[in-house]
């Protein structure tokens, strides 16, 4: 059954379904509709405060399904030509680690919803994105970089920062640009 409940100013509908479970039981799905489940003997006035409370939750997970909606207008390569670029990128900037000792990893790629890449330093491999392919070479690059500097600092502390101005001193501008890319 349909209802609704108005959440930090929001009008929202959510689907109501009485089931034999012992919670109340919330699910946002990926179309960004709302799913709520509860024993029949839970009142309406508990499932509303429960909404509430979990009220920044349903805000957020419906911005983040929204915004996965919405995709890129600008395809700036085909997918063998990135992996190509990204290899090139690669193998670039790679003599400036290697002085550090770090062997060249491993290069994957795979289409990624929450990440333009990873790194994995045990495992020696940097993991791209094939959704790089709707964001500029200068985004590309940095992301490699970003990458790469995970060799010498694993988080994302102050040194590792540090360590990622002196191969790419525009981190900061490309970051900011490579968000408004979506994603």
């Amino acid at each position: 059954m349909k209802k609704e409940i108005v959440i930090n100013g929001k009008r929202l509908q959510y689907d109501y379904t009485v089931k034999k479970v012992k919670n109340i039981n919330l699910r946002i799905r990926t179309d960004g509709s709302i799913s709520v489940s509860s024993s029949a003997f839970v009142r309406e006035r508990d499932i509303e405060d429960f909404l509430i409370s979990k009220g920044d939750f349903i805000l957020k997970a419906m911005d983040r399904f929204q915004a996965e909606k919405q995709l890129p207008t600008t395809k700036y390569y085909e997918e063998e030509e990135l992996k190509s670029l990204i290899l090139s990128l690669c193998k670039e900037i790679y003599p400036y680690f290697e002085k550090m000792g770090i062997e060249y990893p491993e290069i994957k790629f795979r289409k990624m919803k929450s990440q333009w890449g990873n790194c994995y330093p045990k495992k020696h491999r940097l993991t791209f994105s094939t959704n790089l392919m709707y964001v500029p070479f200068e985004c590309i690059e940095y992301v490699v970089c970003h990458e790469f500097t995970h060799f010498i600092v694993a988080n994302h502390s102050h040194k590792f920062y540090e360590e990622l101005s002196k191969i790419c001193p525009r981190w900061k501008s490309l970051k900011k640009t490579l968000k408004t890319c979506g994603f």
